[in-house]
């Protein structure tokens, strides 16, 4: 059954019936719940059929966004309650009663909604792009307090700690500055060497992590190229009065607390969170003070009121973050009495307006308006290990201050009406940044990009929908690329879904990338390129999604493929003895596959998903390795069991990360292999509720098999290590952790 903005209206028309009709006697009211999450489930149709008479009276309604319905009737009624990827419920409801149904899941997902890249809620079974989710229940059970954390375990994802003590990213083979990591649509600003540092992105109050892989360029321009991290934080006030707290200790020495307070006032809903996470460092061996995972402290607080206005929700969110970290240097010689200590400071501030809903019978509205600051300080101390005395170095070159701020306009029109053969989407985008710092020319830039882009669906049956899309920008630095793609989707039964598309994707050129002006040493001046352009790639890829139900047996088989060829790669390029500049350089090749299997009976879930990807980057052509690919490997599982007589939900998470094989330049301009070693984790937990579904608890063991730095042979592109070390950080070893959290 195809759904679209029809059911949305139908949504609307449930929620004016309930608030009219909730204070009027004979009323029972109805939540519709996921069975496994507890979830609301939002678009459950609910047959209402009168148990008095001979002609009994039917009618329909539909569950509301909090899952609920009121039904007005003075006598019994026989309640049937259906939604596309849940088992059917019936139930006979008495007059005032009030009832909670669970429906079970029977399609493994395909019928949860998401948003990102369409600008309007669709279900991920109708989407014609393939979005996968990390739910709240799963960041929970994994111990997850960071988007690092989250990902740790994700198929295609790998982190380690990076040479500027970030947290760096790859996604199938791509740099981290190839994906956009954005949160309700908003990208995150703050990039360090091309990484965002993923330890300071609280999932505290987040409705789930959707991930698209490839480029989604059309929708979010720059950065998008290799994929998109959305963030979807929850927004919504369900209670008249709530509050809650979570704490979180893991054995490494992490300690987090957090708490929350929301009300709602007639139409207008107020939440508060706020937080301190602390972690006091990590390293693997007896370093004289140094550490590999440096210690942290970050506060963070959020702010969001919400309003319905007619079928239009409003919410003005401000998000604030703030976080030192200390990296300790060596006792030094000869007494060892004194070190030089760094101490870095890093603010976030960021205020969204967002206005989203329906605006008429077929037409869905989102607008997004947004400011992003962002500071990061560098200040070097030498510090007396005796008496604790520090005095901030001499040196000009010690000390950093780089301000970034970020302003964004985004209006995306939809029309999506299932009744026609034709529906539409419409957008227009405009972003400015400016930055400040030291180390940027003129101590001063900035750079403008303004947008239009929209898509065309065209559904010419009932199983087959094609959507054409494109975007054109106008950039103040540069002259931007004219960004089209094309997507297919068919399904032609209720257990095949087919998708394939054609991509470009681009990366625009960063203000330091354009204007660094940097001297490291008398030897080494990194410099920045005015005349850059933005890298842009062709992709190409195809999934196919079979599902199956025999019994109480769930089966579902998710092969896909992809191919990707980016050009004007951007790089740090040596021009003399004592010189680097950015350069488009080169191009990357890329192009992998992966096999996705999911299992679910009764209580215990499984899914297991591998795939083998490949890279060929230009830079390294020669004559005895031209054309030569390197190929890795990455494989994630998670098993769960619903202990149903104890209430206790145990999980195993485990990764496998392939060896990554390269090659790389070195300072004689010799092509050496370069190597990073493969490695195992394993992540344990289990999970109890108590008190009404009000106190979730949380035990288990990270990296169960000790995993802390593996080896690595030269550079691998896409890597950043530290200190150019001959080992690369991606784990902090075993530990234990233990997480409470109270909802009242």
């Amino acid at each position: 059954m195809k759904l679209g903005l029809k059911s949305y209206v139908l949504v609307l028309i449930g929620v004016l019936q309930s608030l009219s009709l909730y204070s009027q006697s004979d009323s029972s009211f109805i939540q519709v719940l996921d069975a496994d999450y507890g979830t609301p489930i939002v678009l459950a149709h609910v047959k209402i059929t009168s148990t008095k008479g001979n002609a009994p009276l039917t009618r329909w309604m539909v569950t509301d966004e909090l899952g609920q319905i009121v039904v007005i009737d003075k006598d019994s009624t026989l309640v049937e309650i259906s939604h596309l990827g849940y088992q059917n419920q019936a139930i006979v409801l008495l007059p005032g009663q009030t009832k909670k149904i669970q429906l079970r899941a029977i399609s493994m997902g395909l019928g949860e909604v998401v948003v990102s890249a369409g600008f309007i809620p669709i279900e991920k079974q109708n989407n014609l792009y393939d979005v996968r989710t990390i739910k709240p229940e799963k960041i929970e059970e994994k111990g997850a307090n960071n988007l690092r954390e989250a990902l740790t375990t994700e198929v295609n994802f790998k982190t380690n700690n990076g040479h500027a003590n970030e947290t760096a990213l790859m996604l199938n083979g791509l740099s981290g500055n190839h994906v956009k990591i954005m949160i309700d649509g908003v990208p995150i600003e703050g990039r360090l060497s091309g990484n965002l540092d993923l330890s300071q992105i609280n999932l505290n109050e987040v409705k789930k992590v959707e991930i698209i892989e490839g480029p989604t360029s059309v929708a979010y321009g720059t950065n998008a190229l290799g994929g998109v991290v959305n963030i979807i934080t929850d927004k919504k006030q369900k209670k008249r009065i709530s509050g809650g707290f979570n704490a979180y200790y893991e054995s490494v020495g992490q300690y987090n607390f957090s708490a929350n307070l929301g009300f709602k006032i007639k139409k207008n809903s107020f939440k508060i969170n706020a937080g301190r996470n602390f972690f006091s460092g990590y390293t693997s061996g007896d370093t004289a003070r140094y550490q590999e995972w440096k210690p942290r402290e970050q506060y963070f607080g959020n702010f969001v009121f919400g309003r319905n206005i007619n079928h239009l929700r409003f919410s003005y969110v401000f998000d604030g973050f703030t976080e030192t970290m200390l990296s300790k240097g060596a006792p030094r010689f000869p007494y060892y009495s004194t070190a030089f200590d760094t101490r870095y400071k890093t603010n976030r501030l960021t205020n969204k307006v967002l206005l989203k809903g329906r605006v008429s019978k077929n037409k869905y509205l989102d607008l997004t308006l947004s400011h992003s600051y962002y500071q990061r300080v560098r200040n070097i101390y030498f510090k007396d290990l005796v008496s604790l005395e520090e005095i901030p170095t001499s040196s000009v070159n010690d000390h950093d201050t780089t301000t970034f701020n970020s302003l964004l306009a985004r209006g995306v029109y939809n029309s999506d009406k299932d009744s026609t053969k034709v529906n539409y989407m419409l957008g227009m985008e405009a972003k400015h940044d400016f930055i400040q710092a030291n180390r940027i020319e003129g101590k001063n830039q900035e750079i403008g990009d303004y947008s239009v882009f929209g898509n065309l669906k065209y559904t010419p049956f009932t199983a087959l929908s094609i959507q054409p899309a494109l975007r054109y920008s106008y950039n103040t630095k540069y002259t931007a690329p004219l960004i089209p793609s094309i997507s297919f989707m068919f399904k032609p039964n209720k257990q095949w879904i087919v998708r394939a598309s054609y991509a470009k994707g681009f990366r625009a050129p960063s203000l330091k990338e354009l204007y660094l002006e940097f001297h490291f040493s008398p030897a080494i001046n990194l410099w920045g390129n005015e005349n850059l352009s933005a890298e842009n790639s062709n992709h190409i890829n195809l999934s196919v999604d079979w599902h199956k139900d025999f019994n109480d047996h769930q089966f579902r088989i998710v092969p896909k493929g992809y191919y990707s060829h980016i050009n004007n790669l951007i790089d740090l390029i040596q021009t003399s003895n004592v010189d680097w500049t950015y350069k488009n350089a080169d191009y990357l090749i890329t192009k992998g596959i992966s096999l996705g299997l999911y299992y679910k009976w009764n209580e215990i879930n499984f899914s297991v998903t591998g795939s083998y990807y490949g890279n060929y980057n230009s830079m390294f052509d020669h004559p005895e390795i031209k054309n030569t690919f390197y190929y890795s490997s990455d494989l994630a599982s998670e098993l769960s069991y619903f202990i149903k007589p104890m209430g206790v939900k145990l999980s195993c998470f485990y990764k496998y990360t392939g060896e990554v094989r390269n090659s790389y330049l070195t300072d004689n301009n010799e092509i050496l292999p370069s190597y990073i070693q493969d490695y195992h984790n394993i992540d344990l937990s289990a999970k109890k509720i108590f008190w009404k579904k009000r106190i979730t608890v949380v035990a288990g063991v990270k990296n169960l098999l000790d995993v802390n730095d593996v080896k690595m042979i030269g550079d691998v592109y896409g890597v950043s290590n530290s200190n150019n070390s001959p080992t690369l950080s991606v784990l902090w070893g075993r530990t234990f952790f233990l997480s409470l959290k109270a909802r009242f």
